[in-house]
């Protein structure tokens, strides 16, 4: 049996999974994925989608798309959240589902826009996407107490703390959130993003 394997890409969507690793002090392997090389057979035989990030485990499965990666994570490490079954956990899920399928779809829609309209279109769809953005952002600044989980993050702490690092206009994502500004204060402090955020600093590829 081997250890975790994280294949991802800098400021991409492995950035909370090698954070829940190590908050769960389980130790894992890096390997970066370029653009080019999410498209190559080799890699396409491990993912088919194209996509990162993929985590690999320790049995030699590997699981793709990050919510399944998160699923797997906190279910495999019970410490990384909220009791099973606890009011805080159904809430974990809810904040969860927003963040990934609201959220997350506003940011893609402005960074990847190519597969959502004709280049002549780029400026209104990406205008749509902030604006979008925003009534998300407002959701998750009242959900902050001080973080989502409550008094100390937890899984989906750093998943959010994630999407903030893609927020294409900064002050406006902050603008009347002051709940989300000092969340995300607080969490640039904290060890395990200070490590992964240092650990980032790698080439982007193409």
């Amino acid at each position: 049996m081997g250890g975790f394997k994280v294949m991802g890409r800098s400021i991409a969507g492995s950035f909370f999974v090698e954070c829940l690793l190590r908050e769960a002090g389980a130790p894992y392997e890096y390997v970066h994925i370029s653009r080019t090389h999410s498209k190559s057979p080799e890699f396409l035989a491990l993912n088919p989608l194209a996509r990162i990030p993929v985590l690999e485990i320790p049995d030699g499965s590997r699981i793709i798309e990050s919510v399944a990666i998160f699923i797997h994570l906190v279910e495999r490490f019970p410490q990384l959240a909220p009791p099973a079954g606890s009011p805080e956990r159904d809430r974990m899920w809810q904040q969860l589902g927003v963040m990934s399928t609201s959220l997350y779809p506003a940011l893609h829609r402005f960074h990847h826009t190519y597969y959502y309209a004709a280049e002549n279109n780029f400026d209104d769809v990406r205008e749509m996407a902030i604006v979008d953005g925003d009534r998300w952002w407002d959701y998750v600044d009242g959900q902050l107490d001080p973080f989502l989980s409550g008094a100390a993050p937890m899984a989906a702490d750093f998943y959010l703390f994630m999407m903030t690092r893609w927020a294409p206009d900064r002050d406006r994502m902050l603008d009347g959130r002051s709940s989300l500004a000092a969340f995300i204060d607080r969490m640039r402090l904290h060890p395990t993003v200070d490590v992964v955020t240092r650990s980032h600093d790698r080439p982007s590829g193409s």
